[in-house]
């Protein structure tokens, strides 16, 4: 069940950073928050977006 929600949330975070790279910053803070509102925290790094389970 983990890799199946890992893969889950790398595909929508994916789809973040797609956002970010084409400056759309509404639809990218609209993916971090919905995100937070499901109880993820997101950390962006160098490296790209780390995820963890956080607090709603």
């Amino acid at each position: 069940l983990h890799d199946v929600v890992d893969s889950l949330v790398r595909l929508v975070l994916d789809q973040r950073e797609a956002a970010r790279a084409r400056k759309d910053w509404s639809t990218a803070d609209a993916i971090r928050d919905q995100l937070k509102e499901s109880g993820l925290a997101i950390e962006d790094s160098p490296q790209g977006p780390r995820w963890s389970l956080g607090s709603r």
